[in-house]
This record gives structure tokens, sequence and C-alpha cells, in this order.
């Protein structure tokens, strides 16, 4: 079994765990928050190819915001893409990676901005939208998108139903595409980690994150009320 190397996240719902081979072989990322678990189930790790870099703190969820920008919508240079959510960690992914397909112009709004949808995208709206709350905010974007854009649904923070109207959905002829993770195979929820694990490490996608030593962990629990805290062991 891989030996595990001496840095392990404290990322509740969340956790990660590098590890690699005695024999310095294969190098084993476990997704899964239950790592324990992880190093025994093949669907919850990925193997990075050789030479791969190891980014402690990076599970699966951000794939989340990766797929539908880059695999459902297929967002180009032609897009001008809205991201609702767009200050959590999966908004903040979809929000770059809209950026990094060349975007023609990307808006992340959260909930208390989306007064600033129609004043950011004019006239013209928006071609592409990645949604990850449904409810209220996304039927009050969807008065803003232009006609025959797609919208990526993959969540739904913001409650269940959402008061969707005939007049944006039918009358603009909308493209309404479901996303989930879960609904993915293995090989491509491999795939879509190590893509967006390549862009990290790159630097071209970053996240917000604080660093603690061991002794301070109880400061790095308290963090996680409002921020993603990695524990250096």
């Amino acid at each position: 079994m891989p030996r595990p190397l001496g840095v392990t996240p404290m990322v509740p719902s969340a956790g990660l765990l590098v590890a690699v081979s005695p024999d310095g072989g294969e190098t084993v990322v476990c997704t899964d928050w239950a790592w324990l678990v992880a190093l025994a189930a093949p669907t919850c790790t990925v193997a990075l190819p050789p030479g791969g870099t190891m980014i402690c703190g990076l599970d699966r969820k951000p794939t989340t915001g990766w797929v539908p920008v880059v695999w459902r919508a297929r967002v180009t240079s032609e897009d001008r893409v809205l991201v609702l959510g767009g200050t959590g960690t999966v908004g903040r992914v979809a929000a770059q990676a809209a950026r990094l397909m060349g975007a023609q112009q990307v808006v992340a709004v959260g909930s208390r901005d989306l007064d600033r949808i129609g004043e950011e995208f004019g006239d013209e709206g928006f071609t592409v939208c990645i949604d990850p709350v449904w409810g209220e905010p996304l039927a009050r974007a969807l008065v803003h998108a232009a006609p025959h854009a797609r919208v990526v649904h993959l969540g739904q923070s913001a409650g269940p139903e959402a008061p969707l109207r005939s007049a944006d959905v039918r009358g603009k002829e909308l493209t309404i595409l479901g996303h989930s993770n879960f609904a993915m195979t293995k090989e491509e929820r491999d795939r879509a980690y190590l893509e967006l694990l390549e862009h990290v490490t790159a630097g071209r996608i970053a996240f917000e994150l604080q660093t603690f030593g061991l002794e301070d962990v109880a400061a790095a629990w308290r963090n996680q009320r409002g921020g993603k805290s990695v524990v250096l062991v």
C-alpha cells in the first residue's frame, strides 16, 4: 500500500491525501473525504502521470466548476459568460475556466449582486450561464439571456424549484443542460481532475486558502467557517 506524505488538508466534507508507492513508483491522489477508505477504493483515487505535480488540498469538488464550462457549454471566444454562485469555490473555478477558454466576457456574481447582470451584459445578454444555485437567482438571471443561450445547471443551493418564465426559456429558445459529477464515469472524473490539476500547478487557476502549522490546528478548524485551510504536519 502507498505510504502517505506528510501533508494533509483540514477540509471537512472534502479531505485529500497524497500517497506514493514505497518503491517511488506510482503516485496516487485520494480525492474522497474518507481517505482511509479511499486508499483501498480505486474509484476514489487518481493516479498521477509520471513527473506529475502533487497539489495537496485539491479534491474533486472544483471539477464541478471546470467540466460545465469546458465540456458541457464548450465556451469559446465568442461567448459572454455569466457565473452564478460566483463567490464559492465552484463558481470561482468556473469563472477562471471561462477566461482560460478565451470568453469574450466573464461576469461572476453572488446572491447580492444579481442586479449587476443587466448592467454588465446590457442589451446583448449572456450566451452561457453556469448555474450552481437554481431557484430565484436563475429565474432573475434568464431575463438577461441572449437568444439561444446555453445554461449548464449543476446545483440547487438557492432551492430545488425555480420559477422560470416561458418567455425566457421558450421565447429565447434556451438550451438547459444538466450536469452531475456523480453521472460521470471514473475515467471521465479522472480526466477532468488531471486537466484541472495541470492548470492549477501552472498557476492558471488559483484557490483562496490559508496554511497553518500543526500547532495551530484549532485555528485552522475555526478558519473553515469562512475559508479553506491546509495543515502542514
